[in-house]
């Protein structure tokens, strides 16, 4: 099951199929080997859709549908999104989609909706018409065995977060860290949690996860030890709250160099709570659901 849109230029506009596809080649992503795809994938998000350069109908009822429109000529550009995704697939998503209806003067035409015609919705618009059918189907599709659930409130926030992270990194540079969340699930419970790293007590940012997993490199009866370690949040707060300070974005902290200088062997002493690979393993984006069956 997917969301479709459709994009049409007003009638008569000089915008070629070429011109659009240079747009999306420098603002979205490089094209695909046949040059009529534009498969996004944001790596920090795990966010994907796509848009494609389709071929002129020529079966009629298509024709009649898709060709017909009195003040609108076809672009023969169109947009895919699945459903049964979390929600910040379409919060990311629809970004773009208003801002290149915006920048192209394009309008869609959407089965999904009640319109008729090509219109000109905003990502509100488009986000919440998706959503209705990607919540429903969430639901009535819940596999107990596979699909693990999480509020989309929760996984939003950590969405826009990890949408955020190279901005904030490339604003701190290189003499801090700043870590993805990922998502992951235990083994016994299938519970979603959040995960992310911190490397060697460098300054970092500290941000909304429930488990880090910490790096670790120290000398140990004249010998360098190398090993990883996973705590809980609480773990974190309870040893180094006091060298945290406030950070500009919302539920995160940061460690500046000269407080991450002062718990180095406390970074080291602390003890492991659990071996990641034994207490829970990576969470596909396509069992991550934001509803679940009764």
């Amino acid at each position: 099951m997917s969301y479709d849109l459709y994009f049409y230029k007003p009638k008569g506009t000089s915008l070629t199929e070429q011109q659009i596809a240079n747009y999306l080649t420098e603002n979205l992503t490089p094209e695909n080997e046949n040059g009529k795809q534009w498969f996004y994938e944001n790596q920090d998000t795990e966010v994907y859709y796509s848009l494609d350069q389709n071929e002129p109908e020529d079966d009629p009822e298509s024709i009649e549908l898709y060709e017909s429109f009195n003040d609108f000529d076809n672009t023969h550009f169109s947009f895919n999104l699945n459903y049964m995704r979390p929600c910040f697939f379409g919060l990311e998503a629809f970004q773009f989609v208003e801002k290149f209806m915006t920048d192209l003067n394009l309008s869609v035409f959407n089965p999904q909706s009640a319109s008729e015609n090509p219109y000109k919705p905003t990502k509100e618009e488009l986000f919440e018409n998706w959503n209705k059918t990607n919540m429903w189907s969430s639901a009535d599709h819940f596999d107990k065995t596979q699909s693990c659930y999480i509020p989309a409130d929760k996984s939003n926030k950590i969405w826009n977060y990890n949408y955020n992270r190279s901005r904030l990194q490339n604003e701190l540079g290189d003499q801090y860290f700043v870590p993805k969340i990922f998502f992951f699930k235990t083994k016994q419970t299938n519970e979603v949690i959040a995960v992310t790293s911190w490397t060697e007590h460098i300054p970092t940012v500290i941000p909304p996860a429930d488990y880090f997993l910490l790096t670790r490199q120290y000398k140990k009866f004249f010998r360098t030890l190398k090993d990883n370690i996973l705590v809980t949040r609480q773990t974190i707060e309870n040893n180094f709250t006091s060298e945290f300070s406030d950070f500009q974005f919302p539920d995160c902290k940061i460690i500046h160099p000269s407080n991450a200088a002062k718990i180095k062997d406390k970074f080291n002493s602390l003890k492991a709570e659990q071996t990641l690979s034994d207490f829970a393993e990576r969470l596909p984006m396509e069992n991550l659901y934001n509803a679940k069956s009764d």
